[in-house]
């Protein structure tokens, strides 16, 4: 596939922004990739193997400046954590941190550059396969009458009358056949 800015060198980086819910995929060759991205990349960063670290430094590294990570001027020093004495500024220099004390020390920071990546500092994602949640599990496991109450009360709130009557008549039948088998 040819870079989707240049059309001469064969795309390398593909890249993608989500910008106001809307999707935007890009192909662009190592070249173009460096102009056009909005991480700043070392020179030779696309032909070296790029790691979990490194990509998680370069990103959080254009989101965060070490003077700003609690929304206040350059005046306020840098966060240090406390156990091993790592400074924000080394953490998107290394992409990882020194020890686990670091995301306590460095929380802030990391919430307000989550925020400002993504919107949010709340994963509200896609859930694996098979995924239950223990609410749904107990739904599952509740007599059909309970269900279909449940499900007509969530038909009422949502306005859609025709098919909460349909489901006060299912249930109203079951409670018949309840009482009759009694």
């Amino acid at each position: 596939m040819l870079c989707d800015k240049c059309k001469k060198n064969e795309a390398k980086v593909y890249y993608t922004e989500i910008i106001n819910g809307e999707k935007k995929e890009q192909h662009f060759c190592e070249e173009c990739a460096l102009e056009y991205t909005s991480f700043s990349m070392g020179s030779g960063m696309l032909s070296q193997e790029m790691t979990l670290g490194s990509l998680l430094s370069s990103i959080l590294g254009n989101y965060a400046s070490p003077g700003n990570l609690h929304g206040t001027e350059q005046t306020e020093k840098e966060p240090v954590c406390k156990a091993c004495g790592m400074t924000y500024s080394e953490f998107l220099k290394e992409g990882r941190f020194g020890c686990a004390e670091c995301y306590d020390s460095f929380k802030k920071g990391l919430e307000k550059s989550l925020r400002n990546i993504q919107g949010s500092d709340t994963h509200t994602g896609k859930r694996p396969k098979g995924f239950e949640s223990g609410t749904e599990k107990l739904v599952k496991e509740l007599p059909e009458i309970d269900k279909l109450s449940i499900k007509l009360q969530d038909a009422i709130e949502k306005e859609e009358f025709e098919e909460a009557a349909r489901l006060r008549d299912r249930i109203r039948q079951l409670k018949k056949e309840e009482i009759n088998n009694a």
